[in-house]
């Protein structure tokens, strides 16, 4: 499929803005400072598991944004398959220390379900991308691909609708800002990533099923042409 320069320039500026939101959420704790938290916490032990999610997390939409760059994998497909592995080494523990933060939540239900629900996801989309992957089901690996980096970059957007909402309610409530956010980090990155999927016609491109054929026919194809 060609790339136009269009296509080529949209990525490049969407891949710069969650890159460069993502090193600023992260740059609180880099000094691991538990005063800098952005959340309450629990104490230690809680600060602890958030920082691991957010480093590896951080790490997943750095190696997320390589992975869509176009010519990545046809010039250089060894690159591509090691910062594939570098993302998959990323999401897996982050999505689970996401939903054990998620339970940890001072704020209650409002921001552990939408987190909850968020990092469940994530993991299924990485577990059917690896998976896809090593069964060399390309067309398969790369829609999953899709999804799981629209749920990698929640991160990113979530805050994108909390900046939005606030200033859309100055006198909102917090917390019901926050919940909406997390739910729209989400939710709306997945169906922009299936629209993506039909009008790409990623879907499409896969083989189907019923024109694969099955071991009895293709032992009857054998036969008759032995025969």
């Amino acid at each position: 499929m060609k790339t136009s320069r269009g296509y080529v320039a949209w990525l490049a500026v969407s891949g710069l803005v969650c890159v460069a939101i993502t090193i600023f959420a992260a740059s609180a704790y880099v000094t691991l400072d538990m005063s800098q938290a952005r959340p309450p916490l629990h104490g230690p032990v809680h600060y602890g598991l958030l920082v691991a999610h957010i480093f590896t997390g951080t790490v997943a939409v750095l190696a997320g944004v390589s992975q869509f760059w176009p010519g990545l994998r046809a010039r250089h497909p060894r690159v591509h398959r090691v910062m594939g592995r570098v993302y998959f080494a990323a999401v897996l523990p982050s999505s689970l220390l996401g939903v054990v933060c998620a339970q940890l939540s001072l704020a209650g239900l409002a921001s552990q379900a939408p987190l909850t629900v968020l990092s469940a996801l994530w993991f299924i989309s990485a577990v059917y991308g690896l998976r896809t992957a090593r069964q060399r089901k390309f067309g398969e690996h790369r829609i999953w691909m899709i999804r799981g980096f629209a749920l990698t970059s929640a991160a990113v957007t979530g805050r994108l609708w909390g900046l939005l909402l606030g200033a859309l309610m100055p006198e909102g409530d917090g917390l019901l800002i926050f919940a909406t956010a997390n739910w729209l980090s989400f939710v709306v990155n997945l169906l922009v990533a299936e629209w993506w999927i039909g009008s790409r016609g990623y879907a499409r491109t896969l083989p189907s099923a019923a024109l694969r054929p099955s071991i009895s026919s293709r032992s009857a194809q054998s036969s008759a042409s032995v025969a």
